[in-house]
């Protein structure tokens, strides 16, 4: 009966070796393309979120601007001085202007149209009513980047005659 001690002096080739290095390799070459693929989906997430967060600021000076002329949105009303804008916000050059969480925002009201109201036809004498209408654009500016413009429309009644 022979010794298991016999068979040690054989000489081991290496292929377990070989192999254990060439699975190294492909596990590197896999582990250095996921880190690429999730560099460039950090990129994407950032670039999303400065998007949402330039949206949401143009339509916060939008609901602000509406909100700060309730039932003042009037024909011509829009040369009348330098109220009517968001709290925080300053009149320059026609357009109204603040800061906004992680970047700027302008806001530039036109006045589309004045004309009758033929949305209520003749209904309890109110035939005589004009509408007016104004398109509020407002245009935010990220500090990490990117530009949003945001259109928001405006309708409102006036008195007969008025336009």
């Amino acid at each position: 009966m022979k010794s298991y001690s016999s068979y040690s002096t054989h000489q081991q080739r290496g292929a377990v070796l070989i192999v254990g290095l060439i699975m190294l390799g492909v596990m590197t070459l896999f582990v250095i393309s996921m880190l690429k693929t999730s560099i460039i989906e950090l990129k994407i997430g950032g670039a999303s979120q400065v998007v949402a967060l330039n949206f949401a600021n143009a339509e916060v000076a939008i609901n602000g601007y509406i909100n700060a002329n309730n039932l003042r949105f009037a024909p011509s009303f829009l040369g009348s001085g330098s109220e009517g804008g968001w709290p925080g916000s300053t009149k320059v050059s026609g357009a109204w202007k603040g800061s906004a969480y992680g970047g700027d925002v302008a806001l530039t009201p036109i006045q589309i149209s004045c004309g009758a109201w033929s949305a209520i036809g003749n209904m309890m004498g109110a035939g005589g009513l004009q509408a007016v209408q104004f398109d509020l654009r407002a245009t935010a500016t990220g500090t990490l980047g990117g530009i949003t413009s945001m259109h928001q429309g405006v309708q409102s009644l006036a008195a007969p005659g008025s336009c």
